[in-house]
């Protein structure tokens, strides 16, 4: 059985702030509301604060595992969630190590030399640098989970590794979020994983334009919360950050650079 409270975020009078770039807090929200704690990993985790999923759920109370293979945006979650483990890695089918393309400050940075082909193709610049590599199931292990509220994967081109390499007997997390098309684009991506994730026990619940969400069958009955997009009924706000207007400069500056031809 669910152990979720029926009443909308909003509900009790006070408005959810919504972090993610394309609402996908507020329809987990939806879903986990009258949970006052929670586990969640983040695979691809970007920024603490900046198009987060995790946010609003961390400053509810809940905790859990950042995945972020950039030195940089990784010292950003050392410093402001306290409360999770952040790991400096990046998740594959396999341990190892590979290649990281990092576009920062960006939130394309990729382990797929096939992606960022397509985005030195767009202009963007990028570095190479190792980076260690470990798989979804061992980090559950390392770390003794067990249960799992939801998994967001945001991997730029690396989905089917990441979710290849999980242990789906060990750990059902209750609702997934995978980012389901090309970075940078609305084509989409997810016909080579989605048949696995389905064998899995999972049931496709709605796809928002970038993720799908998928919820597992011992949860069918969250499926309820994924008729209709987010709207006034959920009772949310967006925040726009600092850290947000800095990337913006930085996009802007890549921009004008590659129009300008340099």
């Amino acid at each position: 059985m669910s152990r979720v409270n029926r009443e909308a975020p909003g509900q009790a009078g006070v408005a959810m702030v919504s972090y993610a770039q394309n609402f996908e807090d507020v329809m987990l929200a939806r879903a986990f509301a009258g949970c006052a704690t929670g586990f969640y990993i983040d695979a691809g985790a970007f920024h603490p604060d900046v198009d987060s999923v995790t946010r609003h759920f961390y400053d509810a109370g809940w905790h859990g595992i950042n995945v972020e293979p950039v030195v940089a945006q990784h010292a950003l979650f050392a410093r402001a969630r306290t409360r999770d483990i952040n790991l400096n890695i990046a998740l594959g089918r396999e341990c190892g190590e590979m290649t990281l393309y990092d576009f920062s400050p960006l939130g394309v940075s990729t382990v797929d030399p096939a992606v960022a082909g397509e985005l030195h193709a767009r202009g963007l610049a990028s570095r190479e640098v190792p980076v260690p590599v470990r798989t979804l199931g061992q980090i559950c292990r390392d770390h003794n989970v067990r249960e799992l509220d939801f998994l967001k994967v945001d991997v730029e081109g690396h989905e089917m590794e990441v979710l290849a390499g999980h242990d789906w007997d060990f750990v059902r997390p209750r609702i997934l979020v995978i980012e389901a098309t090309r970075p940078m684009t609305p084509i989409p991506s997810f016909s080579a994983w989605e048949p696995m994730i389905l064998r899995r026990g999972y049931h496709f619940a709605w796809f928002d334009g970038l993720n799908r969400f998928y919820v597992r069958r011992e949860d069918a009955d969250l499926l309820m919360h994924f008729k209709v997009p987010p709207n006034v009924f959920d009772g949310f706000r967006l925040e726009w950050s600092g850290s947000g207007w800095q990337l913006l400069g930085a996009l802007a500056v890549q921009v004008r650079r590659r129009l300008l031809g340099r």
